[in-house]
């Protein structure tokens, strides 16, 4: 296995991301895996679980860069007649450098291990940011907008495309574009509106996936604890580019037109396309809920965000329930009291907890309540 290929892996297993195939191809990998690989892998997770590091990207990059001139430095020849020292050390990022022969053969690892203890604490924009200032490009300044449950914001970019983002997301942008492409990155959701600029295609990352336009409008929901990345399309043309799978050498890309949604699945990797209003995508950002034919499951998170409650469930046989129905402007409860015009389900409703009551539904046949 490759070791970009095999950080990978460790990197997804941190952050939970991992499928059961990917889960399998690493557990066959540390069955055979040398003493120094096993340690490697082991204090990468050490890492992981220690102190909180920076959270400022431009802050991790540059803790990066001073744990790799460690590296270099531990590499150095001793001179002649005196052992060969180890180091054990913390490291700025919040991490700790363990006991580490200088040899060129650990380098390689080391590398892979930092690479991993960056990415999954600084996030992919410091690690370009790192990569950036080590091949001559000019290093952009990333902003961060955050929302919480519970909020929505609008950012226009310095190119004049308007981004609406949702409840409980995050979006990182250059406070000026540069390069050959616009890229920006995201986890969770938000309605873009892209500024035409054919020289210029405008990228968004969403974990290892990409979402390319030249300009046009279109919602992306990408949540870490969703089971699907989801692009739904309503002016324009939208590429959404899939990472390569781990036995695969190349990425997939799929092209979605107006009305029409792109799903990919992180537990199969599938990719599948939907026909579907694309302006129903588009309606959150104007204080409208939308479902159609929606597990309860989904209802319930989309509640959790817009109106930052936690959700639980008596029985859980009503998450196989699809509701079907249109809210526009109300509050928490007031949807609620509609949904319990079904006659399906009960709600209790105390403080920022709500319970979801009643009967349960045939999981192998899921009744269908429409409001």
């Amino acid at each position: 296995m490759e070791i970009s290929e095999l950080y990978d892996l460790i990197g997804k297993e941190l952050a939970g991301e991992l499928s059961e195939v990917e889960r399998e191809v690493l557990h066959a990998w540390l069955a055979q895996a040398t003493e120094e690989e096993r340690l490697v892998y082991d204090e990468i997770r050490l890492f992981w679980q220690g102190p909180k590091p920076v959270a400022n990207p431009a802050d991790t990059a540059r803790a990066f860069d001073r744990l790799l001139a460690r590296i270099d430095e531990a590499e150095q020849p001793a001179p002649a007649g005196e052992p060969t020292p180890q180091a054990t050390e913390a490291d700025e990022t919040g991490g700790r450098v363990v006991a580490m022969p200088r040899a060129s053969r650990w380098r390689r690892l080391w590398l892979a291990a930092a690479s991993v203890a960056v990415l999954a604490t600084g996030g992919t924009v410091a690690y370009r940011q790192y990569a950036a200032a080590h091949t001559g490009a000019a290093p952009l300044s990333y902003e961060e907008r955050t929302n919480p449950r519970g909020t929505k914001s609008k950012v226009l970019l310095a190119d004049g495309t308007a981004v609406w983002l949702n409840a409980d997301s995050h979006l990182w942008f250059p406070a000026t574009f540069s390069g050959a492409r616009r890229e920006v990155y995201l986890e969770g959701e938000a309605f873009f509106d892209v500024k035409r600029n054919e020289q210029m295609p405008f990228v968004i990352h969403v974990g290892r996936h990409e979402v390319r336009v030249l300009g046009t409008s279109f919602n992306v929901k990408a949540y870490q604890d969703d089971d699907a990345v989801e692009t739904a399309v309503v002016t324009g043309r939208v590429a959404f580019i899939r990472a390569a799978l781990p036995a695969a050498a190349k990425r997939d890309t799929i092209y979605v037109v107006p009305d029409q949604k792109v799903v990919y699945s992180k537990a199969s990797h599938e990719l599948r396309v939907e026909q579907v209003n694309g302006l129903d995508y588009a309606a959150w950002n104007q204080r409208s809920l939308i479902f159609q034919a929606t597990p309860l499951a989904e209802v319930a998170k989309t509640l959790e965000r817009q109106y930052n409650v936690t959700v639980r469930f008596e029985d859980e046989r009503l998450r196989n329930c699809r509701l079907t129905g249109r809210f526009k402007d109300q509050s928490l409860r007031e949807v609620l009291r509609l949904i319990e015009m079904t006659r399906a389900f009960d709600f209790e409703l105390h403080n920022n907890s709500l319970l979801i009551k009643g009967l349960g539904c045939d999981s192998e046949a899921p009744e269908r309540l429409t409001i």
